[in-house]
């Protein structure tokens, strides 16, 4: 049996030379496959490192002294190996990692990519990102600079200078954090596709969209005087479970995504509490109910759905009339329920990280924006102080 000898060449897979006879070494290539788990007689578990070897039809001499022909022969042998390493690498790579090459981004359409990434996306924010595909299709095919790439684009043609470009259209065209939000769901995707080889390097490194007033909560919010006063106007034909729903949403900062898919097997009767996934984390949240928004939620079968929602863009017109037949001049959408509940909560309490718990938040950073908001009230109250005259 021949004897291993030591790496001639190293990667994934790496050349070994073995024994062959008594002057020679024949050449093989070696893969690393990983580590496999098995169970053994007595039912322990035991790592075992998986090799797969393929033998390559290459010698050299394995003598301490070599004529001139024998010296050059082990160079130009060492050398082929190494180009087939190399050529194995990438198809392994491409086989098993998803991998792209030189020869392979010149064939690849971004655009296609990209739409296949969506496909396969299952986050909260796959709007968003679909949103942010295709507004860069837009910008592509609104200018006469970059309509070329209109139909295709391939890995190399997006350049750093042409996301930069993307990115200050985006920020003359989108008011608040909409230019930064839609530049973060496309870099998302040019990252993945860095990961994949498909960029060689990251045409999106180092370029970021401004956000105007950072930390600053955007949204309006309704104060506790402005709830009861919502609350307390109702009219004909209002619809009753939009009405409830976002009375829900002001009492506990649940987002419409999560209000709409509530059950009444996410309702804990007995301790008053609500148990549910966030759509968007994934995480899970439980938060304490009071007694008379229980009686808001009412009771029903286990499956049956608490709300029967329309489309959101529904839902937050159904709102704006309801707002405005209150009498309060705010621009109200259902997502600043889950901001009025944070911002009333850590003004009422001035706990940071029950607000945070509260919300659902993984890190008090994101819930320090109602602390700005405590701040804005404080101005208020001292800007209401009567006038000094001397």
């Amino acid at each position: 049996m021949a004897k291993s000898k030591s790496i001639l060449i190293s990667g994934n897979p790496f050349v070994q030379m073995r024994e062959k006879g008594e002057d020679k070494l024949s050449l093989r290539l070696v893969y690393n496959l990983g580590d496999v788990y098995e169970m053994d007689e007595e039912g322990n578990k035991k790592r075992r490192q998986q090799w797969k070897y393929e033998k390559l039809e290459l010698w050299m001499w394995n003598k301490r002294h070599l004529t001139p022909a024998e010296s050059e022969h082990n160079r130009a042998t060492k050398e082929e190996a190494k180009l087939v390493r190399e050529i194995r690498e990438r198809e392994y790579l491409k086989k098993n990692k998803g991998y792209k090459f030189a020869a392979d981004r010149n064939k690849i359409n971004l655009y296609e990519w990209f739409e296949d990434y969506i496909a396969e996306y299952d986050k909260a924010d796959k709007r968003v990102v679909q949103l942010s595909l295709k507004r860069f299709r837009d910008f592509v095919q609104g200018g006469r600079r970059y309509a070329l790439f209109s139909k295709c684009i391939h890995p190399d043609q997006l350049t750093p200078e042409l996301v930069e470009d993307f990115v200050a259209k985006l920020e003359k065209e989108c008011v608040g954090e909409g230019a930064h939000t839609l530049y973060m769901r496309f870099k998302k995707m040019v990252t993945a596709a860095t990961r994949k080889g498909v960029f060689v390097e990251n045409p999106c490194e180092g370029i970021t969209a401004k956000v105007e007033d950072v930390g600053r909560l955007k949204k309006d919010v309704l104060t506790s005087a402005e709830i009861t006063q919502l609350m307390q106007c109702k009219f004909d034909r209002q619809s009753d479970d939009v009405r409830r729903a976002f009375i829900l949403s002001l009492f506990t900062g649940l987002r419409f995504c999560d209000v709409k898919e509530l059950r009444y097997r996410n309702i804990n009767y007995e301790e008053c509490t609500l148990t549910f996934q966030q759509q968007k984390t994934r995480r899970t949240n439980t938060v304490p109910l009071r007694e008379d928004l229980l009686a808001v939620i009412g009771r029903g079968e286990p499956d049956n759905p608490i709300f029967h929602l329309p489309s959101p863009t529904a839902c937050n017109k159904a709102l704006l009339h309801w707002v405005s037949r209150a009498g309060i001049n705010k621009h109200i959408t259902w997502h600043c329920a889950r901001h009025s509940f944070g911002a009333n909560t850590y003004y009422n309490l001035k706990d940071l990280r029950a607000t945070s718990e509260l919300l659902g938040h993984a890190d008090t950073k994101v819930t320090q924006i109602y602390t700005k908001v405590f701040d804005d009230r404080k101005r208020e109250l001292v800007n209401s102080l009567p006038s000094i005259e001397e």
